[in-house]
């Protein structure tokens, strides 16, 4: 048995847990940055659809550089970058759906709707940011 296969075996959990922190971290950092245009935007008056194309923009980089650099620790590529900027795409025809329900149907103002979005998105977001930065889902 070659040394890595001990490591992971050994310290797997720990290797995981690492990885789950630096990913929340992550994540928390663009959550912030996803509601805070929302939110400024809806303050000054936009409507949510365009400052939801506007978060993408802005976080879609964002969240691509520091999950490479800081979550998975990989190299930077426009491969790795295309496949992140095409799942977080897809999440955000997720993000609009959500917001168009709460805001649209539901009524609620942008400040209760984002957050909510943002949560639900976690998990979409989580799965997808490895299957694109990685090239493969794995844990550790």
């Amino acid at each position: 048995m070659g040394i890595g296969p001990f490591i992971r075996r050994m310290f797997g959990p720990y290797l995981v847990a690492g990885l789950t922190v630096r990913y929340t971290i992550v994540g928390a950092i663009c959550a912030l940055a996803h509601n805070a245009v929302m939110i400024v935007g809806d303050l000054a008056g936009g409507h949510y659809v365009p400052m939801t194309v506007l978060s993408l923009g802005i976080v879609t980089p964002l969240g691509y550089l520091l999950h490479s650099r800081f979550t998975f620790r990989e190299q930077l590529s426009s491969r790795a970058f295309l496949r992140f900027a095409s799942s977080v795409t897809a999440g955000f025809a997720l993000c609009l759906l959500s917001m168009a329900i709460l805001c649209t149907g539901l009524g609620l103002p942008v400040v209760i709707a984002a957050p909510l979005t943002t949560i639900t998105l976690f998990l979409w977001n989580y799965v997808s940011a490895h299957w694109a930065i990685l090239d493969r889902w794995r844990l550790n």
